[in-house]
């Protein structure tokens, strides 16, 4: 989705760099099981790459239901603002945390198929998530 010419630096910076890292998630060797996939089929491979890029494809659709001159925001577009700003940096910690960690605990929780398949991001999705929130 573009972005408004119009938005807020702040705005534009979340945005901006949570579609970069949508990006290399979603082209990660990981994925290459899910490219092939229709719409609405589950994917084939649930591994901690699909559980990131579902989680930052879902917070940018929130960013997107703010205003994104992040002037005259409701109270409701503030506190989605915050949720959308704290799930960013709940994305960094995830993604940095590159001992077996808690997105590891939590994929295999939720996908138990994946027990012990932790697949690296790699440096550049490693440096993307250093910099969400600069």
């Amino acid at each position: 989705m573009p972005v408004p010419e119009f938005a807020s630096p702040e705005w534009k910076k979340y945005v901006q760099r949570s579609q970069v890292l949508l990006d290399k998630l979603a082209h990660h060797s990981a994925m290459a099981p899910n490219l092939q996939q229709t719409y609405m089929t589950p994917a084939n491979s649930k591994n901690k790459v699909y559980f990131e890029w579902d989680f930052v494809g879902r917070t940018l659709s929130m960013f997107y239901d703010i205003n994104p001159t992040l002037q005259g925001l409701s109270k409701q577009e503030k506190e989605k603002w915050e949720d959308a700003v704290g799930r960013t940096m709940f994305t960094k910690m995830l993604i940095l945390d590159t001992r077996p960690g808690m997105l590891d605990m939590m994929t295999e929780t939720t996908y138990p198929e994946q027990k012990g398949a932790h697949p690296d991001f790699g440096e550049e999705i490693l440096e993307l998530a250093r910099h969400l929130d600069d």
